[in-house]
């Protein structure tokens, strides 16, 4: 019988989670759904085994976005100096190492670090590599490994990995629904997740304060119809005089993509170092993931994101890339 997916490590990858007595596991930096689904996966699963397990990810401090409290992130949290050193370290839905943040030193120290991922143009930094572009999320994958450990996947486990999926399928809307995703999630539905109240939790918990921001961003967004682009920004001021933060933010980019006009949308975040987080979504077929990558960043073919220094600059170059 082949390994899931056809992986070469799929096995080994089993064998050793089942061997470690402790496993440090790490997420990539400014965590998603996904990502934070996989980590609290994980780490409920491998405790649920036995093993002394420890979550994190390399921002300090290390904080639950917004949205997120019904996983209890916070509770199982380590902040990333204070992760101790293991042999084996789990890395979850992480294109390159240096999603890592400030854990990327603590995985290339470890004995055997397993790069679970499923991003397209991963860069393979583990001793053992499950990376599966095909699949809807690193939830999905995480749901598998979890299983094939001998893992008993219960309603708080399924919980963390609905999170995951839902969010990085854009609620079962985006092109990496495949039928195998329909049929995972049929699979945590039968094991109780409570599906309307976590998508009330995710999307329908936004303060008034966020209707503020939102139409101020909606107010000044621009439309290059010729590359069929639109784009707006936020600054650290805009935050300050809503009363808004940034994690709040993160769902601006699917207001401005709703537009019929344009097939790529961006927003721009300006971080607290002034530098702007950039996140891209494409209807297709155009690839953001390309652009994104060219600018050091990564993510999926629709789905991708980057940091730059100016938002003007990087309109002029976003948009010559998209009239080519």
């Amino acid at each position: 019988m082949s390994a899931r997916y056809d992986l070469a490590d799929w096995d080994a990858a089993v064998s050793a989670l089942c061997a470690a007595d402790e496993v440090a596991i790490a997420c990539h930096v400014n965590p998603d759904g996904d990502a934070l689904g996989s980590l609290m996966a994980a780490y409920l699963g491998l405790r649920q085994l036995g093993k002394r397990a420890f979550a994190s990810w390399g921002t300090s401090p290390a904080k639950s976005p917004y949205g997120y409290d019904f996983l209890h992130v916070d509770e199982a949290l380590t902040q990333p100096a204070a992760l101790p050193r293991t042999d084996t370290f789990l890395a979850l839905d992480c294109g390159a190492a240096d999603r890592l943040g400030e854990l990327e030193g603590r995985a290339s120290d470890s004995r055997c670090t397993i790069n679970v991922d499923h991003h397209p143009g991963n860069d393979q930094f583990g001793n053992l590599n499950l990376v599966v572009p095909t699949a809807s999320s690193s939830a999905e994958l995480m749901m598998r490994l979890l299983q094939d450990c001998g893992v008993q996947i219960d309603r708080a486990i399924a919980t963390c990995l609905w999170t995951g999926v839902v969010t990085d399928t854009g609620r079962f809307q985006y092109s990496n629904t495949s039928p195998e995703t329909l049929r995972l999630a049929s699979e945590l539905l039968e094991l109780g997740v409570p599906a309307p109240d976590l998508a009330g939790e995710i999307w329908g918990s936004l303060p008034f304060a966020y209707l503020r921001l939102l139409g101020l961003v909606l107010g000044r967004a621009k439309l290059l119809a010729d590359a069929g682009f639109v784009y707006s920004w936020v600054r650290l001021e805009d935050l300050e005089a809503t009363g808004t933060s940034l994690d709040e933010a993160e769902g601006l980019i699917d207001a401005l993509r709703s537009t019929r006009d344009a097939d790529v949308a961006a927003i721009f975040k300006q971080q607290d170092d002034g530098k702007f987080r950039v996140s891209l979504r494409s209807k297709g077929p155009r690839s953001v993931g390309e652009i994104a990558r060219a600018r050091g960043g990564g993510g999926h073919e629709l789905a991708a994101g980057f940091t730059a220094d100016d938002v003007d600059a990087t309109v002029v170059g976003i948009r010559r890339d998209l009239s080519r």
